[in-house]
């Protein structure tokens, strides 16, 4: 199992992704997801998508079908207490397919009726939403056709480590404690939230912080 993409709850529109343009960071294509009432802006990089998801459409999203997705909380309610983000996992290169936490089944209606997303059960909201994605790809292995850009004027190709802090004291879900065993993951409570992205292993000793507007720093 490793990460597939991390979501950032944003405003709408996500105006902060023209932070990232500005930075040097090539945009991917953007989605609705019809239904769930959330849209985004897409970074695509060789092994990781980051994404940028706001509220479009409140009505879906607080429907009954996707309310327990707790998209509404997570988005637009306090936002000191609440996490921001979301960690998609997929199976890994070896096909691994034990998902190391428990989950429920939730099958959006912008999906075929076969596919689901299973969803980490019992985990807070000052935690991020944990979800494993079992039909989803590395991007640099999808097919030439369905590949998204991956090359940016800053030389960003590959995710080596996640870190995510968390404004908490509490003591982390046993989710948060299996997954701080996975490989290139930590999730540690600190004074706020905030998504840490290392690239090639942090090579060049580089970085670029892109608060306040976005709880995001990307060092490479």
């Amino acid at each position: 199992m490793e990460i597939d993409h991390i979501y950032i709850c944003t405003e709408d529109k996500a105006p902060a992704g023209d932070l990232l343009v500005e930075f040097g960071l090539t945009e991917g294509s953007s989605n609705t997801h019809p239904g769930q009432g959330t849209a985004n802006r897409r970074f695509y990089f060789h092994n990781l998508m980051l994404e940028l998801l706001w509220v479009e459409n409140i009505e879906e999203v607080k429907s009954e079908r996707t309310k327990p997705m707790r998209l509404f909380e997570r988005c637009l309610l306090n936002k000191n207490a609440t996490s921001p983000f979301g960690i998609a996992f997929r199976p890994s290169e070896e096909k691994d397919g034990v998902v190391p936490f428990s989950t429920w089944d939730y099958h959006p209606i912008y999906l075929p009726e076969h596919l689901k997303i299973q969803v980490a059960e019992n985990t807070p909201l000052s935690e991020p939403m944990y979800f494993y994605v079992s039909f989803a790809r590395r991007q640099d292995k999808v097919s030439i056709e369905r590949r998204e850009p991956m090359e940016h004027k800053v030389p960003l190709r590959e995710v080596t480590s996640v870190k995510i802090h968390l404004n908490q004291d509490n003591m982390l879900s046993g989710t948060a404690v299996a997954l701080n065993q996975a490989q290139c993951l930590s999730i540690e409570n600190d004074k706020e939230h905030l998504l840490e992205l290392e690239f090639d292993n942090g090579e060049l000793n580089q970085s670029r912080d892109f608060r306040p507007e976005l709880p995001l720093l990307i060092k490479w």
